[in-house]
């Protein structure tokens, strides 16, 4: 008799236990559902400027080695100082304090551009971002601070909404279930126009080199520019 309560009650067991994964996999967020194909997250921007300098600081992660080929590879943290030297003399190193560590170093000259970074191995989730730059014997400070607002929508909101306008296109890259593409988020300026503000850049890439991408408005969440 036992034995056949076991045989009743079994399958009722395992149909709870699949119920149950299957809830907890419906919690997920975007970003936890993509997490395995996303190639490259600026997640953030910071700006500073002075007399001297001026300031531009973006972070997230990124493919090491950084690859558009269809295929999401192990990823880095970053946070990328950029600095456009205003008069007198150029940078030559700097001092950088993320998620309350201090960085420091030597920047690099663009080959072409009038300008000098660093790139550090580390993701910033503050709200601002102090960095001392040193020309000669001259020390400048100059705090970089975030351009998103408790008004605009995060990362996660944003493939969300890409996911739900490109579906036909994002199921068109699922083989056998699996999702075989890579992803780019990306929190940038205008490319628009020269209106100013920001934009989150979504873009799914094939192996096929096929992209579809959303450019979508932070604030009101539309779909400012699409590509399918």
């Amino acid at each position: 008799m036992k034995k056949r309560l076991h045989l009743i009650f079994l399958p009722a067991a395992v149909i709870i236990l699949l119920g149950a994964i299957f809830a907890l996999s419906g919690c997920q967020t975007a970003m936890e559902r993509y997490d395995p194909v996303i190639s490259e997250l600026r997640d953030n921007i910071f700006l500073a400027a002075s007399d001297s300098y001026s300031v531009n600081i973006i972070t997230g992660k990124r493919e090491e080695p950084f690859l558009m080929d269809g295929h999401a590879g192990g990823t880095r943290e970053f946070t990328v100082i950029t600095v456009s030297p205003k008069s007198g003399s150029a940078p030559y190193s700097y001092a950088a304090v993320i998620n309350g560590t201090e960085y420091a170093g030597e920047l690099t000259p663009h080959p072409f551009a009038d300008t000098y970074s660093a790139d550090i191995e580390a993701f910033s989730s503050d709200a601002e971002i102090a960095v001392t730059l040193t020309s000669g014997g001259n020390s400048e400070k100059l705090i970089a601070k975030t351009v998103k607002s408790e008004h605009m929508i995060t990362a996660d909101k944003a493939i969300e909404i890409a996911e739900k306008r490109l579906k036909s296109r994002v199921d068109g890259f699922r083989v056998n279930g699996m999702l075989n593409c890579e992803v780019y988020v990306r929190l940038l300026q205008n490319p628009i126009d020269n209106s100013g503000g920001y934009f989150w850049y979504v873009a799914f890439i094939g192996e096929n080199q096929a992209v579809y991408a959303a450019l979508i408005d932070p604030v009101s969440m539309e779909i400012a520019a699409i590509r399918d």
